[in-house]
């Protein structure tokens, strides 16, 4: 099939493109942070006031609103996982308009032993270059309800 488009479909397009790119280096940002501990630089990545949605029935499940929130969600995660989590991002697939969604691998271990390695998908909203929304839908929910158990 081919698609014909004016020198204004054309720019439209490159403008959709430049700010994908953008979009995918700020959630890019979000998990080198994670990666490396830093979560004054993840906090940065976010608005004040921004929303997490761990879309899962178990004791991290639910939203968590404004960035004490999320950090503290953030936080009990590493401890319970004595810094195991490791959420690696396989596939950024954004919009162009400040949605971006990422294939997740998210592998951790508890100290009793028990561990899990789901793909999953995040779903970032971003304005203004910084993270307002985060749809985190789990891949294998009753493996993951039973890790946080």
């Amino acid at each position: 099939m081919t698609t014909l488009t004016s020198s204004t479909d054309s720019r439209d397009s490159t403008d959709a493109s430049s700010q994908a790119a953008a979009d995918i280096q700020a959630v890019r940002a979000g998990f080198e942070a994670v990666r490396m501990g830093d979560l004054a630089a993840f906090a940065a990545g976010f608005h004040a006031d921004a929303t997490w949605n761990h879309r899962n029935p178990d004791r991290l499940g639910g939203v968590k609103h404004g960035i004490g929130e999320i950090l503290s969600f953030l936080g009990a995660s590493m401890e319970l996982t004595s810094g195991t989590l490791r959420p690696v991002p396989e596939l950024f697939m954004p919009d162009g308009g400040g949605h971006v969604a990422v294939l997740t691998r998210i592998t951790a271990t508890r100290p009793d032993g028990r561990s899990f390695d789901d793909l999953q998908v995040l779903y970032f909203q971003l304005e203004d270059g910084k993270v307002v929304s985060v749809d985190q839908f789990v891949g294998d929910p009753p493996v993951v309800t039973d890790f946080w158990a």
